[in-house]
């Protein structure tokens, strides 16, 4: 079923974005959009930034490919922008141009010291209607809290696993100092911020992991994979694949390929609660998997001059902390976490914080405004 949605459907969605990334009146903001962006979707984040007082630009190119050159044009427009907003399915992060930059930009809780920087980046994630329902709208101040919570329980970790029952079973070590991709307040981090958001990055190539892990949806592909692919892990090396289907066969020509491309190098974890699998396997980028369940990446070092990486869900696994259980399958968030009495009060703000809190509802009855 497709629900069609007005702009007015996506002003609370808009202001949350807003909101989410520090965005100030006079700022002038680049829309970094291709010819598949929603239109709809680009007219609402317009108005709503003319309303809240920056200056919106829009600059709309052909599909650029994941580690294609961004032309010259677009990254002169960007470098004059106070914030540039990827409109999706924008998505240049792993192109020269951009990893150019340096991961410094992502790197949760600096701010604190450090300044936003220009061109702050937004890589907006929505694909059409997204804006209008609870995944947008959810209250940022209710999932800062949230990721405060998240936080506190991994930070004191040094292990992560992830199990389920097609037969995943890996575990890695990491350090606590160093998660990345996670947002506390506004405009964190200070380089970029995702809308929506809601992950946590802990495992990032640097401890030791063994195991197995079955991956059912790949990003930059969309819907579920035919079968699921499974990677074999030894010391941080990916020492065989199986299934996946063609995708499968993509990953180890990728190895024949490119040298060190056979790398664990990402562990992540999603805690919104408005997330939705349903919307997450149909979206090719698959982000909003990435904020409900574990998620897992291999690929060459970051500074590898030729920089790939392949990365998706492990849909439906339970990821423990220290053998603390954190999410639980079909991604549900321990529920000493959701319902942390410091994360009912911030949510009580906002209606009954079950209420807010909960991931799914059927009181909207395919109006589609709750999912």
């Amino acid at each position: 079923m497709s629900t069609t949605y007005q702009v007015a459907d996506m002003m609370i969605g808009v202001r949350n974005m807003i909101e989410a990334a520090d965005l100030r009146q006079g700022d002038q903001v680049l829309l970094l959009a291709d010819t598949r962006s929603d239109k709809t979707t680009m007219e609402a984040l317009t108005a709503g930034l003319r309303f809240f007082g920056a200056e919106p630009m829009t600059l709309v190119t052909e599909p650029i490919a994941r580690y294609g050159s961004v032309p010259q044009p677009v990254l002169e427009a960007m470098h004059a922008s106070d914030v540039v907003i990827w409109v999706w399915p924008v998505f240049i992060t792993f192109t020269p141009a951009h990893r150019a930059m340096g991961r410094k930009r992502e790197e949760s809780g600096t701010q604190l010291h450090e300044q936003r920087m220009k061109p702050y980046h937004i890589y907006f994630e929505g694909n059409a209607g997204l804006l209008a329902r609870d995944y947008a709208k959810f209250p940022n101040k209710v999932l800062w809290k949230l990721a405060e919570k998240v936080r506190d329980v991994v930070a004191a970790g040094k292990v992560v696993r992830i199990e389920d029952s097609l037969g995943t079973n890996l575990t890695a070590m990491y350090d606590g100092k160093r998660l990345y991709g996670m947002q506390f307040r506004a405009g964190d981090p200070p380089g970029r911020c995702h809308f929506p958001w809601g992950r946590c990055g802990v495992f990032n190539g640097d401890g030791q992991s063994n195991g197995e892990v079955y991956l059912s949806c790949v990003q930059g592909v969309a819907g579920k994979l035919t079968e699921p692919m499974r990677w074999k892990v030894k010391d941080n090396i990916i020492t065989e694949v199986d299934g996946g289907g063609e995708v499968g066969e993509e990953c180890k020509r990728l190895f024949k390929e490119v040298p060190e491309s056979n790398r664990l190098i990402e562990i992540m974890f999603g805690y919104h609660p408005k997330a939705s699998a349903q919307h997450g396997i149909d979206d090719p980028m698959h982000w909003e998997l990435i904020s409900k369940m574990p998620w897992a990446g291999l690929g060459t070092p970051r500074k590898h001059p030729n920089f790939r990486h392949m990365d998706g869900s492990v849909f439906n696994a339970r990821l423990y902390i220290d053998d603390r259980l954190v999410v639980d399958t079909h991604g549900m968030l321990d529920r000493s976490l959701l319902h942390h009495p410091e994360v009912l009060d911030v949510a009580s703000g906002f209606g009954d914080p079950y209420k807010v809190l909960a991931p799914v509802s059927h009181e909207a009855h395919g109006s589609g405004s709750a999912w």
